[in-house]
């Protein structure tokens, strides 16, 4: 077996093992805060991480900057002078923004309590940014290992004071946002440790970090910015939710998507590993990659919706007093696949040739689509069904606009696998909405297994295909 592909291995299980314990810690926390928070509480919490999710993007793409202009290289061999610079500087300007926003939330805004979650946001969003910085130098150079650590570090602490916090019977939303920032503070410093001898040493003149600076975000402002796009392609529509049904219906269709997420979280591994790895790889080899990486994650990410009766019944038995919410479960439970593809898949693939702008060209395009459905769905005919209908409509939309760009690069055509993948979807969806118990996963289980059948000869090929590389000697 090659050392590159053993190396690929044990790096996918390293980030594999990292996001798995955060996806299981966040799972408990998932399951646990609604049981023993009210719902106005747990409204709070989701409105923090609703919050927390936009103000990450206040450093306009300084860290993307790092992971798209360092992406493939070797760790070692980086001058460390410049990025300590860089560390320096973003922390700094965090420190300066969070006192500035602190102080207009606090004195400007109508609502106290809003604003208060606000001002903690942006503090947890500063300190996760410095971190960031420093986990995608480690990720784009292909150290994975320290890379899951700083990941493990920071969802173990957070999870073992949020546990101690219910132990002690705390049931106020703040003990848990305190918990995560503490957990993001000590994670931060854990990882400036793992970083020392890249934070610690004499940095270049200011001018020469001042012009780094320069064009680290303009490398990554489109990355950054495509990416923000993409969180309000869903984030409008519970934004308008917020707005029109308040913050407890806020929270329970925030929880339902949670469900879908962690999924996404979990295999996001793939696209850690992955990014460094297409970055060294020719051009042809890319190109020929890309369909048996399209089949080897889309066969088993439908093959996971089977299991969304079983799971849906077990979160009503938990959570009673969600099971209007949950029932969207049945409409917003595949966005994972898109979500899983777009981000892993389409978008590794397209910051590997470095058209980040595709991306964004791509998200501007759906977030404006997600505004007049949103205004059409809750402004002129107040549907919640409707509004929750559309995050999956945009969702596949934004898979399918950012696989045709990309096809025009590798190659191939996209009409025959997304029109299997679309009757897939959309009977998934009527048969768990209408029907909602097990013959409903029947009938999808049914078309699943002929969609199999009807494309084993690929599937074959292409796992095939994937095994020779990873056992090629």
């Amino acid at each position: 077996m090659k050392k590159d592909a053993i190396e690929f291995i044990k790096n996918f299980f390293r980030a594999l093992s990292a996001n798995v314990t955060r996806i299981l810690f966040t799972l408990i926390l998932t399951l646990l805060l609604p049981k023993i928070l009210g719902e106005q509480e747990y409204g709070m919490w989701q409105l923090y991480l609703f919050y927390v999710t936009y103000a990450c993007y206040n450093s306009f793409g300084w860290s993307e900057g790092i992971y798209l202009k360092y992406g493939g290289q070797d760790y070692y061999k980086l001058d460390k002078k410049v990025i300590a610079g860089q560390v320096w500087g973003l922390g700094i300007y965090e420190v300066l923004l969070t006192f500035t926003v602190g102080f207009f939330a606090m004195t400007f805004a109508p609502d106290s309590m809003k604003s208060y979650v606000l001002m903690l946001a942006f503090l947890s969003a500063g300190l996760d940014n410095v971190r960031y910085m420093l986990q995608f130098l480690l990720q784009c150079t292909n150290r994975i290992k320290e890379y899951a650590r700083i990941v493990m570090v920071e969802r173990v602490l957070f999870f073992s004071l949020a546990i101690l916090f219910v132990l002690i019977g705390s049931r106020d939303y703040a003990a848990f946002i305190y918990s995560e920032i503490v957990a993001r503070i000590l994670s931060l410093i854990y990882a400036v440790y793992i970083c020392r001898d890249v934070i610690f040493v004499k940095m270049s003149s200011f001018k020469e970090l001042t012009k780094e600076a320069k064009y680290l975000i303009s490398c990554g402002f489109k990355l950054s910015f495509a990416n923000l796009a993409s969180q309000l392609i869903i984030g409008i529509v519970r934004f308008a939710v917020e707005w029109e049904w308040g913050t407890v219906v806020f929270g329970k269709i925030s929880l339902t998507l949670s469900m879908s997420n962690m999924l996404i979280t979990c295999l996001a591994a793939v696209s850690v590993v992955l990014f460094p790895v297409l970055r060294r790889m020719d051009s042809e080899k890319l190109k020929s990659m890309y369909p048996v990486m399209r089949m080897v994650l889309t066969v088993p990410l439908y093959a996971l919706l089977l299991i969304y009766i079983p799971f849906r019944d077990i979160l009503v038995l938990w959570l009673p007093q969600y099971e209007a919410s949950l029932r969207y479960l049945a409409i917003l439970f595949p966005i994972f696949i898109y979500e899983v593809r777009t981000t892993i898949l389409n978008n590794t693939y397209l910051n590997t040739y470095r058209k980040e702008k595709y991306i964004l060209y791509v998200n501007v395009v759906t977030v404006l689509i997600s505004l007049c459905i949103t205004v059409v769905t809750v402004g002129l005919f107040k549907s919640l069904d409707l509004a929750v209908a559309s995050i999956v409509l945009l969702v596949m939309l934004k898979c399918l606009l950012t696989e045709i760009w990309l096809r025009k690069i590798v190659g191939g055509g996209v009409l025959k696998e997304t029109l299997q993948e679309l009757v897939l979807t959309v009977v998934f969806i009527v048969s768990g909405w209408y029907i909602g118990d097990y013959r409903g996963t029947a009938i999808y289980a049914v078309l699943y297994v002929g969609y199999l059948l009807l494309n084993k000869k690929e599937i074959v090929e292409k796992f095939s295909h994937l095994k020779s590389i990873i056992g090629a000697k």
